[in-house]
């Protein structure tokens, strides 16, 4: 079992929400992961099934040492959630300075507001996002848009089914990402920059790939332009060295020659005859 001490964080109602969905879908289950809540209000906390809940009560150096306190000896801190909720804008900074302080590798799972939310919120969701830009190793931060995408033939979607999929995919992404870390030479795979990541299943290796590398968070050009491409296959049963070759190479043919690509295979049983693919992609872009 993975020693390391990793902490995942939700941020606010939103962060909240995905916190709760990750630990009924026991995401992390092998290794050594605290999960916990940060927010300003109350009842939010109340209903979280976080093991520890953080209040940002108006009294600084209690939030300070509660925080402090909260990320102790962590080697890896998820953040989880929306940038416009001013529990991200308090708690980030702390957040982030504390894991500088530390020397944890930091990896955030965000989403930014839909275009025609109000100006406040799109300003703080700004702040945030400069604040985290500047700091986290790995910055995953989709518009909000991009998840209408999963329930484009529904003609009419309420803002809980769009949570719910908010949810889904960050709870796939920490999965993701968390599959990576095996000791803490594996931690060097978690610095990422500005990151995003798709995921799918097929019949064959390179089925899964196609449906992974056309996953809607994705932009049409982000395979095109990526610095760095982490391809991870799993299976019920050992790939073929051919299978796991025509995964790659449908990615390879697609990347700049000076691109850096890694790839990983692994079995888990209770896929059967499916496989699963993720890639995750990077590319330094202000956008």
């Amino acid at each position: 079992m993975n020693k390391l001490n990793i902490k995942i964080v939700g941020l606010g109602e939103g962060g909240a929400r995905a916190i709760s969905k990750m630990i009924s879908e026991g995401v992390g289950t092998n290794l050594s992961v605290e999960f916990l809540t940060v927010g300003n209000d109350e009842n939010i906390l109340l209903n979280s099934t976080a093991r520890k809940n953080i209040f940002l009560n108006r009294d600084l150096p209690t939030v300070y040492k509660s925080i402090a306190d909260a990320f102790d000896g962590a080697k890896v801190i998820f953040l989880v959630g929306g940038l416009a909720s001013n529990a991200a804008r308090a708690a980030i900074p702390i957040i982030m300075s504390r894991a500088k302080r530390i020397g944890a590798v930091t990896v955030a799972f965000v989403c930014r507001p839909f275009v025609l939310e109000n100006n406040l919120r799109k300003k703080t969701a700004e702040q945030t996002l400069a604040e985290l830009r500047g700091s986290v190793d790995t910055l995953f931060a989709p518009p909000a848009e991009k998840f209408f995408v999963f329930r484009i033939n529904q003609p009419q979607i309420s803002l809980t089914e769009l949570f719910e999929v908010v949810n889904e995919i960050f709870c796939q992404g920490v999965e993701i990402f968390l599959q990576l870390i095996d000791d803490n030479a594996g931690l060097a795979l978690l610095k990422w920059g500005n990151a995003t990541f798709g995921y799918g299943e097929g019949a064959t290796a390179l089925d899964a790939i196609k449906y992974a590398t056309k996953f809607p968070t994705l932009d049409a050009d982000d395979i095109k332009h990526a610095e760095g491409v982490f391809v991870r296959l799993t299976s019920g049963k050992r790939l073929t060295l051919d299978s796991v070759e025509a995964s790659n190479n449908f990615v390879k043919n697609q990347l700049q020659a000076d691109a850096e690509f890694f790839s990983q295979e692994d079995v888990d049983a209770a896929l059967g005859e499916k496989i699963f693919a993720s890639i995750i992609l990077t590319r330094n872009t202000k956008e």
